[in-house]
């Protein structure tokens, strides 16, 4: 009988992460919006990256601890 790893990377628990975040905001009716701004997140960046929370903008300041 195999084992299966189940060990989950930190990249890896961080897309589950954002992943949860999003199901919720579609819950909250707030999928599609900035989780720091309020603003509309673009359609094109919501079908590249569906579990997207933030703007490109705040994401970036967000990974650089400006915000």
């Amino acid at each position: 009988m195999k084992n299966i790893n189940l060990e989950v990377t930190n990249k890896e628990f961080e897309v589950i992460r954002q992943i949860d975040r999003a199901l919720e905001k579609i819950e909250e009716h707030t999928y599609g919006f900035c989780d720091i701004t309020n603003e509309e997140i673009p359609i094109k960046r919501l079908e590249a990256v569906p579990y997207a929370t933030m703007t490109v903008k705040a994401q970036e300041k967000f990974e650089k601890g400006l915000i």
